[in-house]
């Protein structure tokens, strides 16, 4: 009786440590990892925005986990020949763990699906993905060929604008049509001799005068010479005068009678 009751025991406690490893094993399989939902960074277009999120790995061990990033695919539109934006691969610790996925986008409102995937575990199937919304602002360097050609128009302009200024002929900016015609036509006229100044035809015209008065006084009889000859001839004609008139009595000696007597 006492064995029977043992044995009875020992199938029992057999019986109980088969449950608890098939409960223990049934654990360790059944456990997923799962991640939750991330938050964007700044966007901009043309330049790389990063997305961050949290990933909690409970298998007891490091997982191979990868990440697909798909731009404007809603995750029912996912097929395996949707092709992704981005692939990402990481390892994942016991735990929790912070992914960061990088990549760009065009300028514009974006509707951006990220799922992860390993073969190593089994994700859950409510946190194997999650949806964002990011709008994208775009860039003036979003089309840099564009800008380029302009630049290259603009300098072409300006060296154009440069040497025509630099070629063209300089005009006063007063001078009018009307003068340039009449400097163009005296230009063609040929030159004529230069006109002497008045003070210079002054001074020749006075030296010509001082020159015919010269003349004309050299001219003229000296006034002594005519003098003298006037005084010649008056006293040439007084003697004639003397011989030809009588003796006056007033030419007749007086004789001195003198007073005073004897």
């Amino acid at each position: 009786m006492m064995s029977g009751k043992k044995g009875i025991v020992f199938l029992l406690a057999a019986l109980m440590a088969l449950v608890t490893a098939s409960a223990v094993v049934s654990d360790g399989s059944d456990a997923s990892p799962g991640m939750a939902t991330g938050s964007a960074g700044e966007f901009k277009d043309g330049k790389d925005g990063t997305i961050t999120f949290l990933v909690n790995n409970d298998t007891g061990g490091e997982i191979e986990a990868t990440f697909k990033v798909y731009v404007d695919i809603a995750y029912g539109d996912i097929t395996e020949s949707t092709a992704a934006n981005v692939t990402m691969t990481q390892t994942l610790a016991d735990g929790q763990n912070t992914v960061k996925i990088s990549f760009s986008m065009g300028d514009g409102d974006h509707t951006v699906t990220v799922t992860a995937s390993s073969d190593d575990a089994t994700f859950d199937a409510g946190a194997n993905h999650f949806t964002l919304n990011i709008s994208v602002a775009k860039s003036i360097w979003s089309n840099v060929t564009t800008y380029l050609a302009l630049i290259a128009i603009i300098l072409i302009v300006v060296i154009a604008a440069f040497y025509y200024i630099r070629t063209k002929p300089k005009a006063a900016p007063s001078t009018t049509f009307t003068e340039l015609e009449e400097k163009k036509k005296k230009a063609e006229k040929p030159e004529e001799p230069a006109r002497k100044s008045v003070g210079t035809e002054r001074r020749r015209y006075n030296s010509k005068a001082n020159d015919s008065a010269a003349k004309t006084e050299e001219s003229k009889p000296a006034p002594v010479q005519v003098e003298e000859k006037k005084k010649a001839a008056s006293f040439t004609e007084l003697e004639e005068e003397k011989k030809t008139s009588k003796p006056s009595d007033s030419s007749k000696k007086i004789k001195y009678v003198s007073s005073r007597r004897k």
